[in-house]
């Protein structure tokens, strides 16, 4: 299983790397064809992915939360998977490939260092909290790389909308931002609720100011805080657009920083041995 599950994981993460290929050069000549099997590569690179992730998960006999290779290719796919998603809904963004492929290729290459590495998982994981809590932890990780995506590509479009044609007019990026933000947000909060009820089912109370406790509430209270002034205020364009990707650095503080190389309670059981 693990000759199979190696090959699943390889083609995956060639599938990836040949689909952000294809999204740049989109991106930089504006060969619609190009853009195409970008997304063709990537919507084809989901079936490896998920059979290395599903041999993986019968092999170790838990979910993808436990060593820090599960956890950064689940992220990964999940990722992927909204992408796709998200364009089947709204097919103008079919070019936010070209920001979101690399981040996937990225995580893909982080899973690498861990990849051998397999824990068993104590009785205080079987909980319906925890499988909330990290399913939404995923959900949140996404949908910000979506809103920063977006960001960003406003920032190079703003002023001049010649520049990635592939992709809508800054004006709908902005908007589109501000609305994967606006998910974002839900996502962390359930994300924070779910955790909360399991930490009182597995250790007796609701909070005790972990590290990652700590810095998902301070990472909502920023989110919150930025919705606050487009919502309330207006602000739209360049400032929001900068303040997405301020938003953006406080949840790759809490899922990838705190999480993984802090020390806490959180990853003594999972990803940080």
């Amino acid at each position: 299983m693990m000759i199979a599950q190696s090959i699943s994981f390889w083609t995956a993460v060639t599938l990836y790397a040949l689909a952000t290929a294809s999204f740049f050069i989109w991106a930089a000549f504006k060969r619609e064809l190009a853009g195409a099997w970008g997304f063709r590569l990537t919507l084809l690179a989901l079936v490896p992915h998920a059979v290395s992730l599903g041999m993986r998960w019968v092999e170790v006999g838990h979910g993808p939360y436990s060593s820090r290779y599960e956890v950064l290719s689940a992220n990964a796919f999940v990722l992927v998977a909204m992408f796709v998603g998200v364009v089947q809904a709204r097919k103008e963004l079919k070019g936010l490939g070209a920001m979101v492929l690399p981040a996937v290729f990225l995580l893909m290459g982080w899973a690498v260092s861990a990849y051998g590495l397999k824990y068993e998982v104590p009785i205080i994981f079987k909980s319906y909290w925890l499988l909330l809590h990290i399913g939404f932890a995923k959900a949140f990780a996404a949908t910000i790389v979506l809103a920063a995506g977006c960001a960003v590509a406003y920032l190079i479009k703003r002023g001049a909308d010649r520049r990635l044609s592939m992709l809508p007019s800054a004006e709908k990026l902005d908007r589109y931002s501000h609305q994967f933000l606006l998910v974002s947000f839900f996502f962390l909060g359930v994300m924070i609720a779910a955790g909360s009820l399991w930490a009182h089912q597995s250790w007796g109370r609701y909070w005790a100011w972990d590290p990652i406790e700590t810095s998902s509430l301070a990472a909502w209270i920023a989110f919150g805080v930025i919705l606050h002034l487009r919502v309330i205020h207006r602000w739209s364009g360049r400032p929001m657009a900068y303040l997405t990707l301020v938003a953006f650095g406080f949840a790759i503080m809490v899922l990838y920083i705190v999480t993984l190389l802090v020390p806490t309670i959180h990853n003594s059981y999972m990803v940080g041995r």
